[in-house]
């Protein structure tokens, strides 16, 4: 009975040791595809929908929806950034603090960015997200938030279009 025992645990080893090396060290991204999402969206929206154009080969989308709920229509696009960060774009027609509080509740407003010809205003220290871009529109709330640096959340605000 001792024998078969130690052979079953040299078994368990001998599997516990190869399925270990074959863990890959880094998580995969699974990128996706968000043309036909955005489409719908913008087909709904009575706001002008973004999303990035020329962002570059490193971003990759990770995650887009749509959601109409109480005549508010929401947009979400997330990405990996090309230094592994996340970064998302937040559009919105609902309530504004609604959805700042929802992607980056207790951040502070640090400062302002000018982007293009709008001026942008930083939130820090948020959660779940950390950093966020705020664009107040008429009717219209756009946020690009995440854990990704400031420089990739202007690089991406800088990139959002209507078509």
């Amino acid at each position: 009975m001792v024998l078969s025992l130690a052979v079953v645990l040299g078994v368990v080893a001998v599997v516990l040791l190869v399925g270990m090396r074959d863990q890959p060290s880094e998580q995969v991204v699974r990128e996706i595809g968000y043309t036909a999402q955005l489409a719908q969206t913008r087909e709904v929206a009575s706001y002008d929908v973004l999303a990035p154009v020329g962002l570059g080969t490193g971003w990759k989308a990770t995650s887009a929806r749509g959601l109409t709920a109480d005549g508010d229509v929401t947009w979400h696009l997330g990405f990996v950034t090309p230094d592994g960060h996340y970064a998302e774009v937040e559009q919105s027609d609902g309530p504004r603090a609604g959805l700042v509080n929802q992607h980056a509740e207790g951040a502070q407003i640090v400062g302002s960015e000018p982007i293009g010809s709008s001026r942008w205003q930083r939130l820090d220290g948020g959660k779940p997200e950390r950093r966020a871009l705020v664009l107040r529109g008429d009717g219209v709330t756009t946020m690009v938030a995440g854990s990704a640096t400031w420089a990739e959340l202007i690089a991406l605000a800088t990139a959002l279009r209507s078509s």
